[in-house]
């Protein structure tokens, strides 16, 4: 029987990033459950707050989880954030979301920075196995680590069935939303280039006749105080709406209103709200770094995020070209279905039996030398 004890400490009511991912990928890893797989996720309070406080976490992660291993006989731990206890000696699945503290580490918290800078080499080291989040993130950890290839697996996320298009006026009024927006998804933080995105917003508004706003939804991550002092100092301040964090619920309605979405971010690993903007048939402008090439295909328009001319005029460009919207539209509608929480479920669980038999098999090679 393959018993596997999945980390979700960090699971909140507020879930984002590593959060949504273990969140929607367990809902699908449940139903896969039968007397041959059992698998449990370990988190506390019931998934309302997660456990945020990093040296309360490690303690819970290297002691605690190592003595339920042993314990309650599982045997195959899941880490969908990155690092595995110190001392694990069991099959292990690691998920690497991206390696940013290492290649961005302006974009990060300092101690993010700190605490991936020794754990990461480590972990990747003693996985079985790992999944990678994208061919992007493959490449960076084979470019980082000395490591076999065969050792990474690449498993998309998905997208929730939730996210079609969907007209919705009590949500407008929740969030005293514009009948015309912009909107941007995400944390607010460095890597998303919320501060380039307000300054192209406000190119666009001096030199072009738009009578949109500009829609941020998320909630304050770190390194954000620049941020908001840019929207402060600028003469359409009060075209810029902040709505803090938005319920999963209420996405579908906030995606398909907006005109577009524009989703600049220096460094995704992944990148799930371009998807989610298509599936709600939202034309959709993106970065050309890391991995959102990759995920969003040719269906989006690309710009260079550091250039604020470039992601002014793309922006303008969505807006005003009826023609480039309805296809951008017709082929995200198509390009979005090869992404599912229940094809990475079942992909998963398939690691998971690799990492399994060959965990058993080196055993029996190394007692018969």
């Amino acid at each position: 029987m393959l018993k596997v004890l999945i980390n979700g400490l960090q699971l909140s009511n507020s879930n984002s990033g590593v959060q949504y991912y273990t969140q929607q990928l367990y809902k699908e890893l449940e139903k896969n459950e039968s007397d041959e797989i059992k698998l449990v996720l370990l988190q506390f309070s019931n998934g309302q707050s997660g456990i945020n406080n990093r040296i309360k976490r490690i303690i819970i992660e290297n002691f605690y989880f190592l003595y339920l291993l042993r314990k309650s006989n599982f045997n195959l731990y899941h880490s969908p954030n990155y690092v595995l206890p110190f001392f694990i000696n069991s099959p292990s699945v690691l998920t690497i979301h991206d390696l940013i503290t290492l290649d961005y580490p302006e974009l990060c918290q300092n101690e993010s920075v700190l605490y991936f800078k020794h754990l990461l080499p480590l972990s990747i080291a003693k996985a079985t196995k790992i999944i990678a989040v994208s061919n992007t993130v493959k490449n960076d950890i084979l470019k980082h680590f000395n490591i076999p290839p065969s050792k990474i697996e690449v498993i998309f996320h998905g997208i929730n069935p939730i996210f079609k298009f969907t007209i919705n006026k009590s949500v407008y009024s929740k969030y005293q939303l514009p009948e015309k927006y912009i909107l941007f998804v995400g944390n607010i933080e460095p890597k998303k280039n919320i501060e380039r995105l307000i300054l192209a917003f406000e190119l666009l508004k001096k030199n072009k006749e738009i009578n949109h706003k500009l829609v941020i939804v998320g909630k304050k991550g770190w390194k954000y105080r620049h941020i908001f002092n840019t929207i402060s100092n600028l003469a359409f301040e009060n075209e810029i709406i902040l709505t803090g964090y938005v319920s999963e619920d209420d996405l579908p309605a906030i995606y398909s209103q907006a005109d577009l979405f524009a989703f600049p971010s220096l460094y995704e690993g992944f990148g799930i709200p371009p998807l989610e903007a298509m599936a709600c048939e939202t034309p959709v402008l993106v970065s050309n770094k890391g991995a959102l090439p990759e995920i969003t295909g040719n269906t989006c328009l690309q710009v260079d995020p550091y250039n604020i001319q470039a992601i002014s005029k793309g922006m303008y460009l969505l807006l005003t070209n009826n023609d480039l919207r309805e296809k951008q539209v017709s082929k995200g509608k198509e390009w979005i279905k090869r992404f599912s929480w229940e094809k990475a479920a079942i992909e998963t669980i398939e690691v998971y039996k690799q990492a399994l038999n060959y965990y058993e098999t080196s055993i029996t090679e190394n007692i018969k030398k």
